[in-house]
């Protein structure tokens, strides 16, 4: 089962996903689910069940009942959707893939939009997993350096910024590999429910707990080595960022040298991914605390520049017209899609919106139109025909003024 977003707010601190299950055919799969938005306007109980359990033959999943909360757990962890007791919600990455695709005619352009939101979608809950992977060939040696060594680095500056023992203590418990002792998986012997019987008393147990929670060492267990790996080379494969045995493509080392030259990649062969500006003041915490945070869309342009050489327009005040305009299409399809919850989409999120018009400009291989400057040059005019509102949660929203 995929691991879920806590609660806890420091868990924005390492981008991962934890042990998994549902991970195969995962780029496949995301196009099926998009289509399948488009096509009904909304995802339910009922549409993911057939887009599960469904035949193979009739272009489904063909797995098993179970399979439906596992896949959904890992979608959720992707914010593709989420499912609740007797509900399914879309979540902004659904969102911003569904209007990519409608406002796209062809088809080719369609599939390198969804490539690009794929690896958006892969990079802020993943990333520090998937890039130190790919940086590390896959090689279990190298698997265990880098991502040891870039855990080790951000549980320095983390403390460092954060004091205090208990803080510590808890940066530690967020910034690591979990083991998943009991779950052997396939490969391992089942357990009886009788076997799992408590056998020891409660305060000895917790006591344990308490002990072994002093020790803090990162051990990348050969079960993680494992499960984890393979799956993320399938999708750098989906992505032409690695290529069976060639391994690294043209595209995947222009895409690791990118990320070099933009910071995320440092001398020691290190990719980080801290939290952007609005993570952080979600998360309680100054936007500052680790030093200039960078914001969404300096993200998604520094992203897309390393994935397809795309780059920004320097005019936003040429752009006012062509952003309104864009805005406008997106809200259309936005507003059209889940239609059971469309008291809540008056306004666009920018976590939607700015993704959105990275990937049709990628898609089209067009100049990117700069967002949030033609905003603010349009904030600053007379006619203010888009408002943006502030939001803690999002970062911010976007509506048509009328």
């Amino acid at each position: 089962m995929a691991a879920t977003v806590h609660s806890d707010p420091y868990a924005i601190l390492l981008r991962k996903i934890g042990y998994s299950v549902g991970l195969e055919f995962t780029a496949d799969r995301i196009g099926n689910l998009t289509s399948r938005y488009l096509q009904d306007r909304d995802i339910t109980t009922a549409s993911w069940h057939e887009l599960v359990t469904g035949s193979k033959s009739e272009g489904y999943w063909g797995r098993d009942q179970s399979a439906e909360k596992h896949i959904a757990d890992f979608f959720y962890s992707l914010r593709l959707i989420q499912r609740t007791t007797g509900d399914v919600l879309a979540l902004e990455n659904l969102d911003a893939l569904a209007i990519a695709s409608e406002l796209l005619s062809d088809e080719q352009e369609k599939r390198t939009a969804q490539d690009f939101l794929f690896l958006w979608a892969i990079l802020t809950n993943d990333g520090e997993i998937f890039v130190n992977l790919l940086l590390a060939g896959f090689e279990e040696q190298a698997i265990k350096d880098t991502l040891t060594t870039m855990m080790l680095n951000k549980r320095m500056v983390a403390t460092e910024a954060l004091k205090g023992k208990a803080t510590e203590q808890r940066i530690n418990r967020i910034i690591t590999i979990e083991r998943q002792e009991k779950n052997v998986g396939s490969k391992g012997s089942g357990q009886s429910i009788a076997s799992l019987r408590r056998t020891v008393q409660l305060h000895a147990e917790l006591t344990g707990r308490l002990n072994s929670d002093k020790n803090y060492d990162i051990d990348i267990s050969e079960d993680y080595l494992r499960k984890v790996p393979p799956r993320r080379r399938d999708w750098a494969v989906s992505l032409g960022l690695w290529e069976g045995e060639i391994g690294l493509t043209q595209k995947g080392h222009n895409f690791l040298n990118s990320l070099r030259q933009s910071g995320y990649i440092d001398g020691q062969n290190r990719f980080t991914y801290w939290p952007m500006d609005y993570e952080l003041v979600r998360s309680g915490l100054r936007p500052n605390i680790f030093g200039e945070a960078k914001g969404l869309w300096n993200c998604l342009v520094d992203f897309s520049a390393a994935f397809g050489n795309a780059q920004a327009t320097s005019k936003p005040e040429d752009d006012q017209d062509a952003m309104v305009e864009l805005i406008k299409d997106m809200m259309k399809v936005f507003r059209s899609l889940h239609v059971r919850k469309i008291m809540l989409r008056r306004e666009l999120p920018i976590t939607i919106a700015y993704p959105v018009a990275i990937a049709l400009s990628y898609a089209q291989n067009h100049a990117i139109l700069d967002l949030p400057a033609a905003i603010l040059a349009e904030q600053k005019g007379e006619q203010r025909r888009v408002a943006l509102r502030q939001s803690r949660r999002t970062g911010g929203a976007l509506s048509i003024k009328r």
